[in-house]
């Protein structure tokens, strides 16, 4: 009967102590205490603790004096063998040791996923620059990082890194500054005067004679726009469209002549009729500053640099604007 009775008052202690525990624990108790606790259970001296977390006994001693007074219950007692944990402690030792492990295979998931070249990453661009370029290479990234997806958002509007609406950002022009934003010149995109594949030799000083293709007026702050008001046309566009695919075979059908960008209209088979580019246009790289942080992305990344770099003569279009013309 009596040891039941010890049992009993044992058990109602432990209860007892951890509701003491977890409601203290939440206002006042130093987190980072635990691990100190822990060690110094497993090594019953002080001396030995400081030793094994490489800072002095005084500053051992001061943290277990802290943390019994904020838990306001004594969690060790010192004995002839050295430092044993009271009842009280062992509640919170076994808590303690619970929580730790938790946080340790949080912080071990952590560090996997952030290491690891898996899931998908979010990259924003105008339209032609995926359907007309990337995806052209993605074969072979996929080769590459078959873990990795790619969720491609068709948009040139400043969208949120801090809010996680894209991940990285094509961009035709150079951003406005930000603090959380890493941005990076990675080429530019050349832009010449085409007309259809027959289209006879004009000389500049033709071209306003012409009937033209233009974008539509909500794009009149952009380069190209701007070279088209510049050139004084006799007549009216002939036909407005925001979307370059939609001009380039508008072009190919000879509607009328177009500036458009080199690596697109060549390969579409449209003549050249300026000599070389008339008009460049910056290509920026857009990304978050902790981006190098995630192996994911800085994949991602890295890898669209490289695609720049290979592509940066295409992409100017001046190495095929001799060919074009011969």
């Amino acid at each position: 009967m009596e040891h039941l009775n010890l049992q009993l008052v044992f058990a109602f202690l432990q209860q007892h102590c951890a509701r003491k525990i977890e409601l203290i624990l939440a206002n006042t108790f130093d987190w980072n205490d635990i691990r100190l606790l822990l060690v110094l259970q497993r090594e019953g001296s002080l001396r030995a603790t400081a030793r094994q977390l490489k800072v002095d006994v005084s500053t051992i001693s001061r943290r277990l004096s802290a943390a019994e007074t904020a838990l306001k219950t004594r969690l060790f007692i010192r004995t002839t063998s050295g430092y044993q944990a009271t009842v009280a402690g062992l509640t919170f030792l076994e808590s303690a040791q619970s929580i730790s492990g938790r946080i340790q295979q949080m912080l071990d998931s952590t560090q996997n996923s952030a290491q690891s070249i898996s899931g998908t990453v979010r990259i924003t661009s105008v339209d032609f620059i995926f359907s007309l370029w990337l995806v052209k290479h993605i074969a072979s990234f996929k080769d590459q990082y078959p873990q990795l997806s790619l969720e491609l958002l068709n948009d040139n509007r400043d969208l949120s890194f801090s809010q996680s609406e894209a991940d990285i950002a094509i961009r035709l022009a150079r951003p406005e500054r930000d603090a959380a934003l890493f941005m990076r010149k990675v080429g530019e995109l050349g832009w010449a005067v085409y007309g259809h594949a027959e289209h006879p030799p004009l000389t500049a000083a033709e071209w306003p004679q012409h009937d033209w293709l233009s974008y539509t007026d909500d794009l009149a702050h952009v380069p190209e726009m701007r070279w088209l008001e510049q050139l004084k046309t006799s007549q009216p566009a002939v036909l407005q469209s925001s979307h370059l695919e939609t001009l380039i075979h508008a072009c190919k059908h000879g509607v009328g002549l177009a500036l458009l960008p080199c690596m697109l209209a060549n390969e579409a088979g449209l003549k050249q009729l300026s000599d070389g580019p008339v008009v460049f246009r910056e290509i920026w790289l857009l990304s978050h500053r902790q981006t190098s942080q995630l192996a994911r992305f800085e994949t991602v990344y890295n890898w669209l640099l490289e695609q720049f770099s290979s592509s940066a003569q295409l992409l100017r279009g001046v190495s095929s604007s001799l060919n074009q013309r011969l």
